[in-house]
């Protein structure tokens, strides 16, 4: 069983910086 918690937080991290390299 997967955690919710843990996707959501991988989700996160994974997204965040490829946004964050995006924006410039």
């Amino acid at each position: 069983q997967f955690l919710p918690m843990t996707l959501a937080m991988c989700l996160l991290y994974t997204t965040i910086p490829l946004t964050l390299t995006a924006l410039p």
